[in-house]
């Protein structure tokens, strides 16, 4: 039998083998080479088949690596905007908390002194473009409110005040507004208000502040008012002095009672 190499005569050599009747010379031979030939293909694959694993466990961990980065930066995130939305509520309460005690007092609950000039200005220019509906002003003060500072202390004192803005509250309408002014002094605006409907409400203010419940042992509380009608063209100080006056001729007067101008 003629030898050959390579993997072609080794595949001949077999396919004659193979279509033999009986084995031919050195079969064996050929079956060796061919058993050495599989397991070193076998080794082979099985080195590329180690490899192919390592790298699929290598590609697996940085996969794995990315998406633990991933959900770390997602958590992140979400942190943030949790910090985000808890700075915005923030934000927004502290803005709100601003807004009102920039236009409230803070121990009556009654708008301010700031918050009424805004509204006392807005009424005189509406009554400036429409002349028949003009407004009421009035100042209500509370009669020897420094006896009950000296007598009861300042804080008695503050809990009449208290009462009294109560008392002033009951007798407004929806769109009245009542303001602490200063001190011991209240101011009221009332919109759309008749000039004959002046003096009784003035009254029924003066009357609900005599007759709200008592602080302590203090007195009773009263109050003297001073009201006027805003006249057309004129500006809001001329308004609020000519009340002022009035006022003084409430006190004047004796006290606890209401006077017009």
């Amino acid at each position: 039998m003629t030898e050959r190499t390579g993997n072609d005569s080794l595949e001949e050599r077999i396919g004659s083998i193979l279509s033999a009747q009986t084995p031919p010379d050195g079969w064996k031979d050929s079956l060796a080479e061919l058993f050495q030939r599989y397991r070193d293909q076998q080794r082979l694959l099985d080195r590329l088949t180690h490899i192919a694993d390592r790298f699929q466990a290598a590609e697996r961990d940085r996969s794995q690596a990315y998406l633990t980065r991933y959900e770390r930066k997602v958590r992140q995130l979400e942190k943030i905007v949790r910090i985000s939305d808890q700075y915005q509520t923030m934000l927004h309460q502290l803005k709100e908390r601003l807004e009102h005690a920039s236009n409230y007092d803070a121990l009556t609950g009654l708008p301010n002194r700031r918050y009424m000039t805004v509204r006392l200005e807005e009424a005189a220019a509406q009554a400036a473009r429409r002349p028949e509906q003009t407004f009421a002003v009035m100042v209500a003060d509370i009669d020897n409110f420094k006896a009950v500072n000296d007598g009861f202390g300042h804080a008695a004192g503050d809990r009449v005040l208290h009462a009294v803005a109560r008392a002033l509250e009951l007798t407004l309408r929806e769109y009245d507004l009542c303001a602490r002014w200063g001190g011991e002094e209240f101011l009221l605006l009332f919109p759309s208000c008749a000039r004959e409907n002046v003096p009784a409400v003035a009254e029924r203010l003066r009357r609900n502040v005599h007759e709200a419940p008592l602080v302590d042992d203090t007195p009773a509380p009263t109050i003297s008012i001073g009201y006027t009608l805003h006249r057309p063209g004129e500006n809001i100080d001329a308004t609020l002095l000519r009340a002022d006056e009035a006022l003084y001729k409430a006190k004047a007067a004796g006290r606890n009672c209401c006077m017009g101008l």
